[in-house]
């Protein structure tokens, strides 16, 4: 079998579907990268889990997946948080549950195959009660592994 007929197809196993830049396809991490949202994120660095709810504006897959391939490129994420209730006053708190979407935020990245990058909710101890204004937290790429 010639090489071409290989290629074509490790391309095509990363393609991007018409709904979005999710591919649901068998591995193929030389030409893919991929966005993990596993929670291993680091409590002392202040990393909370974050929740990926769409890539590209498309959704990203299954709901319990934690890993997403995604062809290289640029791609925007949009991100909710999903830090524990514990880290906030009673009032915070219920604002945090009456933002809905609001609390969603976005973060821009450059998709490099072979790399797995691990997304998280850096918690902003020092705006903690800035909920409103949704500055308690940003989305973060807090690890990048080579496969």
């Amino acid at each position: 079998m010639s090489r071409t007929p290989l290629l074509l197809a490790a391309a095509l196993a990363c393609a991007i579907p018409a709904a979005g830049a999710v591919a649901a396809v068998p591995d193929s991490a030389s030409i893919c990268g991929r966005v993990s949202v596993f929670d291993a994120s680091p409590r002392s660095r202040h990393l909370y889990p974050a929740v990926l709810i769409a890539v590209d504006g498309n959704l990203p897959g299954p709901t319990e997946a934690t890993s997403f391939r995604l062809t290289p490129g640029r791609h925007l994420l949009t991100v909710a948080e999903n830090i524990d209730a514990e880290q906030f006053a009673s009032l915070p708190q219920f604002e945090r549950g009456r933002a809905g979407r609001e609390r969603y935020k976005t973060l821009e990245i450059d998709v490099q195959p072979g790399v797995t990058y691990r997304l998280a909710a850096q918690f902003n101890l020092d705006r903690r009660a800035s909920i409103k204004d949704n500055a308690y937290w940003d989305p973060t790429i807090w690890s990048e592994v080579a496969e």
